[in-house]
């Protein structure tokens, strides 16, 4: 009776392949941490990295672009206020009424007297680096309403050339929105505020009045020449072109593209040689 034959061939264990299986599946499995560190992912994560850097760097230039022309066209908007030609403030504006931001800046001509007597100094106000009092007069027009009219920047609030001119006056400025309320005025030195606010200024000098206020730039017979003028004031924004920040995101969202490029390669080259999905098997785990 012959023995029974044997297989001297070592057991594969456990993890024998099964029949059919392909051949990379003999060899051990390797986790996603050692395919990212083998060289040839290690070479394409620098080359990916270099190129996320140049693409941050084009973000950062594009981002410079978007403040240099911004600025460019903020100065041009600035000219063309400048040089607009005034226009009665009836024709854009009616007293208590609301004030459209798209005014802001423009020029204006208003004609009426001075009101010395209510005239308010607006503390804590910077021009040129140097920290001074805003002159607020309010100018009782033709039509009776009252228009707020900043007369200029003084840094000695006792100045003799605060003074109030008299008689009928033509003033020429530019629109400005009113400014959120401050401080009550009876919480504040006499003859001082904190902000321009056409609520506040209707309980200190009467109605009606305009919402908004008059930056001089000219007047009628003129005043003091010591008293600084401001100049018009800037619209609120951003101050960046919007292309060119269209273009810096851009950049930045192609850098973060070959980041992920390459983690999506060492997925692909760990799948390829194991059969499996690391992402698969993470949430099968969890």
């Amino acid at each position: 009776m012959s023995e029974p034959q044997t297989d001297d061939r070592p057991d594969a264990g456990p993890h024998a392949a099964e029949p059919g299986a392909p051949a990379d599946d003999l060899g051990p499995r390797r986790s996603l941490w050692e395919v990212a560190r083998t060289p040839r992912m290690i070479g394409l994560l620098i080359l990916f990295l270099a190129a996320a850097a140049v693409c941050a760097r084009l973000g950062i230039w594009q981002l410079d672009r978007a403040e240099i022309r911004g600025a460019a066209a903020a100065q041009a908007a600035l000219e063309q206020t400048e040089a607009a030609t005034p226009v009665p403030i009836d024709d854009l504006l009616a007293p208590q009424s609301s004030f459209d931001g798209a005014l802001v800046g423009r020029r204006v001509i208003a004609t009426g007297t001075y009101e010395p007597d209510g005239q308010l100094l607006v503390g804590d106000r910077v021009l040129h680096g140097q920290t001074g009092w805003l002159v607020l007069t309010p100018l009782r027009t033709d039509s009776g309403a009252v228009l707020p009219v900043v007369r200029g920047w003084a840094a000695d609030p006792d100045s003799p050339t605060l003074a109030v001119p008299e008689g009928e006056v033509t003033v020429t400025g530019f629109l400005q929105a009113s400014e959120d309320s401050g401080q009550a005025p009876d919480a504040l030195p006499a003859g001082t505020t904190d902000s321009i606010s056409s609520a506040e200024l209707l309980g200190v000098w009467g109605g009606p009045i305009w919402t908004g206020y008059a930056v001089l730039s000219e007047s009628d017979p003129a005043q003091s020449a010591d008293l600084e003028l401001l100049g018009p004031p800037t619209r609120s924004g951003t101050g960046l072109n919007i292309q060119n920040l269209g273009y810096a995101a851009q950049w930045w969202v192609f850098g973060g593209f070959a980041v992920f490029l390459w983690i999506r390669l060492v997925r692909d080259e760990r799948q390829r040689a194991t059969g499996t999905d690391p992402f698969a098997e993470l949430d099968e785990r969890a």
